[in-house]
């Protein structure tokens, strides 16, 4: 089920992103559009985690806007185990070549401490998802 106001909570909108609860237990966290992701707007998605979370880990399913991309820097720094350890897996939907391209040297080079894969559809992440709750 794609998130809809209907099926998440709101936990915290910053300027360049958002983060919810979906009533799945999957975190849902909205990028927007035409941006550079660096590691102050990752630190923002886990400060907001770890307000409501107290060491539970959940799912996260992150959907980026349209060419959003991060920089080297935040890769380097999202695959670290202690970039977000409220995290059990992430799964990243992109809707374009060059996010997919970064995307898979991301999982290539990086190698992030934490199940993680790239998705084109929010179903098939989601679907992905569910194994990790």
């Amino acid at each position: 089920m794609i998130a809809t106001k209907e099926t998440y909570k709101m936990i915290a909108e910053h300027e360049n992103l958002s983060v919810s609860l979906r009533k799945d237990g999957i975190i849902f966290v909205s990028v927007k559009a035409n941006i550079e992701i660096d590691v102050k707007e990752v630190k923002q998605v886990v400060n907001a985690l770890e307000t409501i979370f107290e060491g539970k880990k959940f799912p996260l399913l992150i959907v980026t806007g349209e060419y959003t991309l991060p920089t080297p820097e935040a890769r380097a720094y999202i695959a670290t185990p202690e970039s977000d350890p409220y995290a059990s897996a992430e799964a990243y939907v992109v809707k374009s070549l060059s996010q997919k391209l970064v995307g898979n040297v991301y999982l290539s080079f990086n190698k992030p401490a934490r199940p993680t894969l790239i998705f084109n559809s929010e179903e098939k992440a989601l679907e992905w998802l569910q194994q990790f709750k």
